[in-house]
């Protein structure tokens, strides 16, 4: 449902250049509109139908089938494209079995290499992404392709593909389909027991219409299993251009509407419908009918939806307004929509991800009469992703809440407590306040990067485990032990700033610094003995990773404190010949990567994964974190790392001996090889801004940021390679693929996963060393 831009929700309204579409009425009961032919010619064409049945041994069932033939631009035979979706809800369950089914020679030359992509207003890393990996490892799940082609007859239009038919014959509409949920065949007969209507030129816009027929009420018999079952449905069918879904052929910005059909237990048969444009959440055009057997059927130009209720998805994160009020102002109508369950989202295969489509329950007055009846709402086109860094704001903005709510800014005496436990005698808040709260505050206030937790959370969810009830120990773990590594850094360093500001122990003292530092490694292992879902095996195993991922994580940093300290040019020589970039890779996997594999660890924990699945993780974990430090460390020598007050070549600054140093020493000739290492091991040549930019000039010249690039995204390419010939398909592998494209990518992931803070950035003429692990 739209909204005013700010997630509020927005009466819509029918402008007054909104005409009704035409309505043609067939009072012939027994010719239902499914009997007309397909009509080839048009781009897309979609018969759809939905209702619910019952038998002895069936409880209520509501159901839906969709079949969407649709045009292929370049194809033999452009009438041929076929998608099915099949829905089944059991209400008693609240659960939704769905079937959502594509052709797989369709997706091979829609994604071919030669085939043009479209120019649609999305976020364009994504549509390459999901091409991508649908082309490599299959649709995500549940969504499915099949080789074998439809069976199709266009007059009278009859489809068969593999377990699900639909026949349209005189007497009504065959439809047959195996119940994914008890895998029983459903045999079913539908009698139209209304007239049909026709509407045609229906659309946001003259150049965007369809027509549309329908016959909105049908009597439903035949089996399920061998049980008998009966019911009521309803049948739409349409077919036009592609105006509904794009504001031009094959391209352009991406629309979406929202669909409510009512039947009335008083005879009455209701149609509203809204498109809107997705991306600014503004309305386009609407039509609302009434359909009353014997009557005129009825337009209407004004009525008024009022979303009242939000679901958010837990699979893919898309916000439906599942419940609302619609108000036509001129007959005094009122009706409330509730659906029958929250969660009747159905997978598409396709960058639109998923819709709502489902069973709800109307009630209501026109007047001052009672109404109630039952409904179907439709909301399609809430899953389109514009912009990746808005869907990762999302994550992040929860993710803030999680520590917040678990560190509050603020202590009081129940919240020591929480921490601390009952006094032996008195609790000083006070002092708890100054010396940790503060100063951890302080550093996690200012702007920084959650890409330890946004990875955890989607790969969890990779793995099949909703993330919603681990994200606070997903989210609070990693960022609140990874801030205290930052502060530790710091002192080892005798850093000045740190995120644009001062570093905590030069502005609360070394001492403060170190105990709340300490504090921060301690405090989240809290989790582990007070979450209420994990078991004592994961709270044990939690507890170990954690342990593992400290001590390789000081390994690691003792390895670059020792290669600082000791970094003479006899030393770098000597070292350069004893496998130095091996041995740098190495203390990467400890320092920046060891808590994205703790993280990887855990989500598998959670999820109860085998040893195979566990080894592809940890693997992909820690080629991402080594990459990413690796792209971290190009940063440092790109002219962009000079913006917002930072300095150009800080690593080479410090003194650091980075990967892409280290390359750099290895592809230059032997003069200038001995100059960047005269420079790099001489803190008085650091320091002078001539001989700094000349050490910059020949770390570029050297062609190690390039090489160093690509060994990066290599590294993450072939670990994702092993990882998904493990993992199946699904929608939030994809949103992992593209999160970890852009973070080693460097496709300023500072942008990318933003949290709320201070403006980054190192002052000029300040030592800043990255971080213990890279921020």
């Amino acid at each position: 449902m739209a909204t005013d831009g700010t997630g509020n929700p927005r009466p819509v309204t029918l402008t007054p250049d909104s005409e009704p579409g035409q309505i043609n009425n067939t009072m012939d009961a027994m010719v239902p509109a499914a009997s007309k032919p397909a009509h080839p010619g048009t781009s897309i064409e979609w018969w759809f139908v939905h209702g619910s049945f019952q038998g002895a041994g069936t409880g209520c069932r509501y159901f839906m089938m969709s079949i969407f033939r649709y045009a292929l631009p370049n194809g033999p035979d452009p009438d041929n494209g076929y998608y099915v979706m099949l829905s089944i809800l059991d209400p008693s369950a609240g659960q939704n079995f769905i079937i959502s089914r594509g052709e797989q020679g369709v997706i091979d030359q829609l994604f071919s290499e030669t085939s043009e992509p479209l120019s649609i207003n999305l976020d364009r890393d994504l549509i390459q992404t999901f091409i991508d990996e649908t082309r490599a490892w299959g649709p995500p799940r549940p969504v499915t392709l099949e080789r074998e082609r439809p069976e199709v007859t266009l007059d009278p239009f009859s489809f068969h593909w593999i377990d699900l038919s639909f026949r349209q014959e005189d007497d009504g509409i065959h439809l047959s389909f195996v119940d994914p949920e008890q895998g029983r065949r459903c045999s079913i007969h539908l009698v139209p027991a209304s007239s049909d209507y026709t509407m045609e030129n229906i659309g946001a816009f003259p150049q965007s219409s369809m027509t549309y027929a329908t016959c909105p009420r049908l009597l439903l018999s035949g089996f399920a299993g061998d049980d008998m079952i009966h019911g009521t449905a309803w049948f739409d069918h349409q077919w036009g251009s592609s105006g509904w879904f794009l504001s031009r052929p094959n391209g352009g910005d991406l629309y979406g509407w929202d669909w409510v059909g009512i039947n009335g237990r008083d005879g009455s048969d209701w149609i509203f419908l809204t498109f809107h444009d997705p991306k600014t959440a503004s309305i386009l055009g609407q039509y609302a009918f009434l359909f009353r057997e014997g009557e005129p059927a009825r337009a209407f130009r004004h009525f008024i939806v009022r979303p009242t209720r939000f679901w958010v998805s837990e699979k893919t994160r898309i916000r439906y307004s599942v419940a609302m009020e619609i108000e036509i102002p001129e007959i005094s109508l009122r009706f409330s929509l509730e659906p029958v369950a929250d969660d009747q989202e159905i997978s598409v295969l396709g960058l639109m991800r998923a819709l709502w489509e489902g069973a709800a329950t109307v009630t209501g007055t026109i007047g001052s009469i009672p109404f109630s009846g039952t409904g179907r709402l439709e909301l399609h086109g809430y899953g389109y992703i514009f912009d990746f860094r808005q869907y990762l704001e999302n994550r992040t903005t929860k993710i803030q809440e999680s520590i917040e709510l678990f560190l509050p800014r603020t202590f009081t005496d129940d919240d020591y407590q929480k921490f601390a436990g009952l006094p032996h005698w008195v609790h000083d808040p006070a002092a708890f306040n100054e010396t940790i709260v503060r100063p951890c505050w302080d550093l996690l206030s200012r702007e920084k990067k959650y890409w330890r937790p946004v990875f955890g959370l989607l790969l969890l969810e990779t793995l099949g485990i909703g993330s919603e009830k681990y994200r606070m120990l997903l989210s609070v773990v990693p960022e609140l032990t990874h801030t205290a590594t930052l502060i530790i850094d710091d002192i080892e360093d005798d850093a000045f700033i740190r995120r644009g500001d001062a570093c905590i122990h030069r502005r609360y003292g070394t001492d403060i610094a170190i105990n709340a530092a300490n504090s921060l490694y301690f405090l989240p292992s809290l989790l582990y003995n007070t979450h209420p879902d994990l078991s004592d095996k994961q709270r044990l195993d939690f507890h170990r990773i954690t342990l593992d991922s400290f001590v390789k994580g000081h390994f690691g940093q003792a390895q670059d404190i020792y290669w600082t300290k000791n970094l003479t040019q006899e030393n770098a020589a000597i070292w350069g010949c004893d496998r130095l970039q091996e041995k740098i890779l190495q203390m990467y996997a400890f320092k920046t990567a060891s808590a994205a594999v703790a993280t990887a660890e855990a989500g598998c924990i959670l999820a109860g994964s085998d040893e195979k699945v566990r080894d592809a993780c940890i693997s992909y974990a820690r080629a991402l974190g080594v990459a990413f430090q690796i792209t971290d460390d190009i940063q440092s020598f790109e002219e962009s790392s000079a913006g917002a007050g930072g300095i150009c070549g800080d690593d080479l600054l410090a003194g650091k001996l980075t990967y892409v140093i280290a390359k750099a020493l290895e592809l230059l000739e032997q003069q200038d090889r001995d100059r960047l290492r005269e420079i790099l091991c001489s803190q008085s040549l650091r320091q002078d801004p001539a001989a700094l930019l000349e050490g910059i000039r020949l770390v570029r010249k050297s062609g190690s940021l390039r090489t160093c690039r690509t060994e990066a995204l290599r590294m993450v390419d072939e670990a994702w390679r092993m990882f998904s010939e493990t993992i199946p398909p699904t929608e939030p592998k994809i949103m992992l693929r593209l999160f970890s494209r852009n973070l080693v990518n460097h496709k300023d992931e500072t942008e990318l996963i933003k949290a709320p803070g201070r403006p980054s950035g190192k002052p000029s003429g300040t030592r800043h060393p990255k971080g213990f692990p890279a921020e």
